[in-house]
Order: structure tokens, then C-alpha cells, then sequence
């Protein structure tokens, strides 16, 4: 029995000892899982702060890219696109995802895909950078001026190219309103000149043009003398014919009134006369006209005669409307002198008295147009209406019209000053208002109202 016993508590022991190496064993291996789970943890908490830190830094860089107003384009070695930033999707017209994969070539104007080519071996070649510029196709057909510069990264041993596009729409826009403006600051430039000229030519005219005046007048006076002498004479040779008198006399006399057409000189000769003293004092009437409208203006304000210088630039710009339109005026007499800038109301009127022309024109004239200009003396202010029966305006251009440079008319006939002149002139220098009512086909009339005092 007690043999048994004893072998029964060896293998007890035996069984403790080895359930107690198990619990360390198991213990240790809890111990190295959790040390190498804290481990893994670790190691997935460094990626995930690798990969939020790559994000970062590509949404940086996107930004980045984004934020640039030139669109940059990056392609391989066969010009294949790779990324654009947003503005190229916006030059373009493309979505992204529509880009990728498309050779850059495609977008550039046929004629110029060589010397783009030509450009990207350059810069593959580590030669110097050049700025050329390329018309780019857009979605809707058109073409988008451009300058480019292309130059060259490398990544993963491979090389790349990148595009750098800058859109010149606008600096081209920008470099046509500054050669219109130089054109135009020449033209007043020249305008300014002949002005002058125009004052002084018109004051030598006058004064010849005034003694020619003169002479027609007493040459008339003397016709009328000259007649009454003849018919007297005429009677004289009718009593000598019935006497039977001087007959030789009073054939040779007849020979003469035959020879000449006495009949047709007496009718005639004070027509000739009354013509030239009507078409010398038109003369005289565009002279002064000039001398006015030409003489040297200051920017401050006098008493002007607004209906007397509507009348001035009638005549001045009686060719632009003489043979499209007829001009009526409704000059209110109560008027009278209205503190104003002479030179820039003149302006004024004669810009918008051109307009009317033009519009005329334009609207085309199976029959005369008519121009009709009133004025209106208002409690305490002036109004002058403009109208025409012209083409009249749409009203996206109506919005337009006093905005520099806005013009409809072909090239070299307008720059888009004279309407943005006149508002200028009128709101501005002279605290007045200026409105447009217009009708497409119909025409166009110009309300203009200045105070007073």
C-alpha cells in the first residue's frame, strides 16, 4: 500500500511540475504576443502616419498646382499626358479623367505640331529653355493663344516632361485696347492739330469770303441799275424803229441782243448772283461754324448757347448725315446760356449726332432716316433728346455702351471712346444725367439732362 501511495505522489508531482512549466511557458507566450502585438500596433500606427503624411503632402502638392493660374502638364517622353493641374481642365474644356492618356499634340493647332515637337526635343536635350507661343484647340473648336516652356524632371530613372502653358487671351485683349488707345491718343492727337489748322484757315477764309460777300451784293445792286438802264435803252430803240431813225444803229443793236441772248443773260445773270451770295454765305456760315467749334477750350465752365452749338455741329458734321437723313430740331427759345465746358459739350453733341449717322447707315436707307434733336428748359435743369431712326441696340449692348473700349462698329471705324467720353463728360464734369432708350430696328434716343446752374 504504501509503495503505491508513494508512486502516486511522484506522479503527482511529477504532473505539477510539468502543469507548472506549462503555465510559464503559456505565460511567456501571452507575454511575447502582446510584446510583439504592441510591436505590430506600433508599426501599423508609423505606416498609418506615413500614408496620412503622403496624403498630406499630395494634397499639398495638388494644391499647389491648382493654385497656379498657368496650366501645367506633365507627359512622358512620348508625350503622353500624365496629370494636368485645374487650370488646364479649365483652358481646355475636358474634364481630368478625359485627359489622361491623350498626347498633348492633339490640342495643338496643326501647322504648329512640329515646332511643338520641335520645342519638347529641346528641352529633352537639356538645351536652354524657350518660350515659344502655340495655338491650343479648345472643346468647342476654337483655338487659345499660349506661351509655353517645357522642361524636364526625372523620377524612378525615368524622364519626364513638363508643359508649362500660360494663357495670353487676355494679354493679347489687353495689348489690342492699348494699340486702340495709342491709335485713338494719335488721332486726337492729329485731330488737336487740324483743329488748329482749322482756326486759322477758317479766319484767312473769312475775310475774303466776306469781301466776296460784299462784291456779290453790290454787283446784284448794280445789275438792278444795269437793267433798268437796258430796258430804257430798249425802249429807246423801239421809238427809233417806229421813226425810222438811227436804223443802222438798231440793227446792229439786234444783231447784237441775237449774238448774245439778251433774253437769257436778263433772266439768268441775277440767278447767277443770288446763287453765289446764297452759296458764299453758306461759306461764310461753315467758317464761323469751324472757327467756334475749333477755337480752344478750357475745362472750366461758362454760359454757352446749347442751341446755337447744336446748330455749330450740325454744320460740322453735315457730311456724316447730309445724304442718309434729314436733321429736325425743336429748339426751345427759353433756354438760354447754361453754365457748361464748351469743347466738351461740343463734344458731345457731335459724337452723338455721328452715332445717329452711323446707325442710319447701318440699319440701311431706302429712304432718308431722320435725326431729331429737341431742347427743353426743365425747372431747373436743360434737357436735350437726341433721336434717331436708326438700327437701334439689343440690350446686352445697351448695358455696355458707356463702358471704354465697348464698341459694335467694324474695325477702324470705332474704338469705343465716344459714348465712354460723352457719360464722362456728361455725369462727371457736369453733374448731369445721360439715359438711352433704344428699340432694335426701330432706333435709338439719347436723354441728356445738365442743371441749370
Amino acid at each position: 500500500m504504501c509503495v503505491c501511495d508513494d508512486d502516486k505522489d511522484r506522479k503527482i508531482a511529477t504532473l505539477r511540475k510539468r502543469l507548472s512549466r506549462e503555465v510559464r511557458a503559456r505565460e511567456q507566450a501571452e507575454q511575447l504576443l502582446e510584446s510583439k502585438a504592441l510591436e505590430l500596433f506600433q508599426v501599423n500606427q508609423n505606416l498609418l502616419g506615413s500614408i496620412q503624411k503622403a496624403k498630406n503632402r499630395s494634397a499639398r502638392v495638388n494644391a499647389i498646382m491648382n493654385s497656379i493660374k498657368d496650366s501645367v502638364v506633365a507627359t512622358n517622353q512620348k508625350m503622353e499626358i500624365l496629370d494636368v493641374n485645374k487650370s488646364c481642365v479649365g483652358m481646355w474644356g475636358i474634364p481630368y479623367a478625359g485627359l489622361m492618356g491623350r498626347s498633348v499634340l492633339e490640342f495643338v493647332e496643326n501647322r504648329q505640331i512640329a515646332d511643338y515637337e520641335a520645342l519638347c526635343l529641346s528641352a529633352s536635350a537639356d538645351e536652354q529653355d524657350e518660350i515659344k507661343e502655340f495655338n491650343f484647340r479648345t472643346l468647342d473648336g476654337g483655338f487659345v493663344p499660349a506661351e509655353v516652356k517645357i522642361s524636364t524632371f526625372q523620377h524612378d530613372d525615368e524622364r519626364f516632361l513638363l508643359h508649362l502653358i500660360r494663357n495670353v487671351s487676355n494679354k493679347k485683349r489687353l495689348q489690342k485696347e492699348r494699340e486702340a488707345m495709342q491709335e485713338e491718343l494719335a488721332n486726337a492727337a492729329k485731330w488737336e492739330a487740324v483743329g488748329q489748322l482749322a482756326g486759322g484757315i477758317a479766319h484767312e477764309i473769312n475775310t475774303p469770303a466776306q469781301y466776296i460777300g460784299d462784291n456779290l451784293h453790290f454787283l446784284s445792286e448794280c445789275n438792278e441799275e444795269i437793267l433798268e438802264i437796258l430796258n430804257k435803252a430798249l425802249e429807246l430803240k423801239k421809238a427809233c424803229e417806229q421813226n425810222g431813225q438811227y436804223l443802222d444803229y438798231v440793227q446792229e443793236i439786234d444783231r447784237l441782243i441775237e449774238a448774245y441772248d439778251l433774253e437769257y443773260l436778263c433772266e439768268e445773270v441775277p440767278q447767277a448772283l443770288k446763287q453765289s451770295a446764297q452759296g458764299i454765305a453758306q461759306v461764310s456760315h461753315i467758317v464761323r461754324a469751324m472757327k467756334n467749334f475749333s477755337h480752344p477750350g478750357t475745362e472750366e465752365k461758362k454760359p454757352f448757347d446749347i442751341n446755337a452749338a447744336i446748330d455749330t455741329t450740325l454744320t460740322v458734321s453735315r457730311n456724316e448725315w447730309k445724304n442718309i437723313a434729314t436733321v429736325v430740331t425743336d429748339f426751345d427759345e427759353h433756354v438760354g446760356l447754361v453754365p457748361c465746358i464748351p469743347g466738351g459739350m461740343n463734344q458731345v453733341f457731335l459724337n452723338i449726332i455721328v452715332n445717329a449717322a452711323h446707325a442710319i447707315d447701318v440699319k440701311g436707307h431706302e429712304t432718308m432716316g431722320e435725326i431729331r434733336i429737341v431742347t427743353r428748359k426743365l425747372a431747373d435743369q436743360v434737357e436735350i433728346v437726341i433721336s434717331d431712326t436708326g438700327c437701334g441696340m439689343p440690350p446686352e449692348v445697351v448695358k455696355n455702351i458707356f463702358n471704354p473700349f465697348f464698341t459694335t462698329k467694324e474695325v477702324g471705324r470705332g474704338t469705343g471712346q465716344g459714348l465712354a467720353i460723352v457719360n464722362d463728360i456728361i455725369v462727371q464734369k457736369h453733374k448731369g444725367t445721360i439715359k438711352v432708350a433704344t428699340k432694335e430696328g426701330k432706333g435709338t434716343s439719347f436723354i441728356i439732362r445738365i442743371p441749370c446752374k
